[in-house]
């Protein structure tokens, strides 16, 4: 065998102008990456695209979203009214956010209300009677009186515990200084 027939094995039959075209195979690592990648489009295809009715396309998951979010919005204690337990524990967590959320900047101390805010101790309630409009108050505000909306920066149990303390604690307290009152009375 000669040294041409030797070197022959590296080359293809391809020849351009005299230029011969080696024959080099890439290495079987690089040939089982690639046919994983085919294997595993293949998995994701048939998966998330390939059968109907498997509840995994989009659109699928677009309706369940949606009604999930449609559940949660029923839920929200805005319209759904207050579901919050008045119990000592839950009160003592309204009474902590009550003066790290800034509650006490307009509504004084002990609820009594001050030049900016109404007072919370007394029977008079200027946005409704029931304890679903105080969640109200409090996740939507009232930016024309002045009221920030803390649906953005406490959770509904958050605002649900506040609600329980200014209901459970502050109502009815009598404290010294209070403002007069506003809003209709509420039995």
């Amino acid at each position: 065998m000669n040294k041409s027939s030797q070197n022959d094995k590296y080359f293809s039959d391809h020849d351009y102008d005299g230029i011969k075209e080696l024959n080099n195979p890439s290495p079987y690592w690089v040939l089982f990456l690639f046919l994983g990648t085919i294997g595993f489009s293949l998995f994701y295809l048939v998966h998330y695209f390939g059968y109907p009715d498997n509840g995994m396309d989009q659109i699928s998951e677009y309706n369940k979203q949606m009604t999930m979010a449609g559940k949660q919005a029923d839920q929200h204690p805005s319209e759904a009214g207050a579901a919050f337990v008045m119990d000592k524990e839950q009160m003592e967590k309204g009474a902590k956010l009550y003066s790290e959320k800034g509650c006490i900047a307009c509504h004084g101390l002990k609820g009594e209300g001050n030049a900016i805010g109404p007072n919370l101790t007394d029977k008079f309630w200027i946005h409704g009677c029931k304890p679903a409009d105080l969640v109200k108050v409090i996740t939507e505000g009232v930016p024309e009186k002045g009221m920030t909306p803390f649906k953005s920066m406490m959770t509904d149990v958050q605002i649900n515990s506040v609600s329980a303390y200014i209901l459970g604690t502050l109502a009815g307290s009598n404290p010294p200084n209070a403002k007069a009152n506003q809003g209709i009375e509420c039995k």
